[in-house]
């Protein structure tokens, strides 16, 4: 098994970074902490090219801009399997997204090995190898890192390293190294790690409970509790828990003293924020109507038009079995019935609106019919 070298001081970086600036394409993974803080801290970055693999310690490197500057390479491809947590981290520290990318896992999905595919899994299935889990819950701050420990982490990028080249030469054959294009292009955007206080209201837990106008209150409130834990660099629920948000925007008095009846609160916390909080709730309050939020509501559909569904996600099974691929990955019903909805007969502009908007089109304006032969579903377009 090929060893690596463990970076833990600023001119072994620059020494690793000199000799891989013409990769052409590298592996790279990040182990990281979040449970006391908003963002991540990162703790290691895992990465390998053609020749080396290393562990790139950042705890005791105060200077990471170097890697940063040689992460922006847009001639070397990086590859991530699960992208999004690594990038978020990346971006956060360094103010930007890495790219162009690709990501293991989302190929998988497209190659039919399946969605969502967990890295241990992706490694059995293509190279037969099952990874060692004994360091899963390993504490990534604590040094000195224990050489078990660090095997562990440098196999996420000594099997990604062999694992790319079989995900693209697949790709390749079955011409869907192009259905990728758009997904990556996603995942480098920035706004895909820039956190939004103003909408942080849409993903607490509880929220489908509330009235519009309630909802305006948990709005203001939400928005406040995620900027002071950017500012603190908290996490979120240290400061307030969805179930106590949940409870202020249902206070029907607002008066600081209906507070100590929310279980949860602290007198500390009243006492703290109490007088702001008040302002927020009365300032939502004070909204017109048509200017309170409210959770997209999925309309259902009349029976003759629920038919039409029905058979639109026929075709999507239809083509997800001729693909070799999930037919969750390509469209579910949800989505069906949000395109009927709108009026639109187009699922989306990417490899999966190239696999079924025609059809679609076809069936929905009547050129097209769907017959079963021998045993096989056809469609006549």
């Amino acid at each position: 098994m090929a060893e690596f070298e463990y970076i833990d001081k600023p001119e072994q970086l620059n020494a690793f970074l000199q000799k891989a600036q013409h990769s052409e394409w590298i592996s790279l993974d990040t182990e990281f902490i979040r449970e006391k803080t908003y963002y991540p801290r990162l703790c290691l970055i895992q990465l390998a090219t053609a020749d080396d693999l290393v562990c790139i310690d950042p705890l005791n490197i105060e200077d990471l801009s170097a890697f940063f500057t040689w992460l922006q390479n847009p001639k070397m491809l990086k590859v991530f399997h699960a992208a999004w947590q690594d990038l978020e981290i990346l971006y956060h520290l360094s103010g930007q997204v890495p790219a162009p990318i690709f990501d293991t896992q989302i190929a998988a999905a497209v190659l039919g090995l399946g969605d969502q595919l967990g890295y241990a899994r992706l490694v059995e299935e293509l190279l037969g190898v099952q990874l060692d889990k004994s360091q899963s819950r390993t504490d990534w701050a604590r040094r000195p890192l224990t050489h078990q420990q660090l095997d562990y982490a440098i196999d996420d990028v000594r099997y990604l390293r062999q694992i790319y080249p079989l995900l693209k030469q697949r790709l390749q054959e079955t011409g869907r190294l192009n259905w990728l294009n758009k997904p990556f292009e996603r995942l480098t955007e920035a706004s895909e790690y820039t956190p939004d206080p103003w909408l942080s209201w849409e993903r607490v837990k509880g929220v489908q409970l509330l009235k519009p106008r309630q909802l305006a209150v948990l709005r203001e409130l939400c928005a406040w509790r995620e900027e002071l834990a950017i500012q603190k660099d908290l996490p979120r629920r240290w400061l307030l828990t969805d179930e106590v948000l949940v409870d202020m925007a249902r206070m029907k008095n607002r008066d600081l003293h209906d507070f100590a009846d929310i279980r949860g609160l602290s007198t500390e916390q009243i006492a703290r924020y109490g007088q702001g909080w008040l302002e927020l709730i009365r300032r939502a309050q004070a909204l017109p109507a048509e200017e309170w939020p409210d959770l997209p509501r999925r309309r259902k559909l009349d029976a003759e038009l629920s038919l039409v569904a029905d058979l639109l996600m026929v075709i999507v099974n239809q083509q997800a079995l001729a693909h070799n691929i999930s037919a969750t990955m390509l469209a579910n019903r949800v989505q069906i019935e949000k395109m009927l909805t709108e009026g639109r007969t187009q699922l989306s502009d990417d490899w999966r609106g190239s696999l079924v908007n025609d059809l679609f089109a076809h069936i929905l304006s009547g050129r097209a019919c769907v017959r079963v032969q021998d045993q096989s579903l056809k469609i006549d377009a």
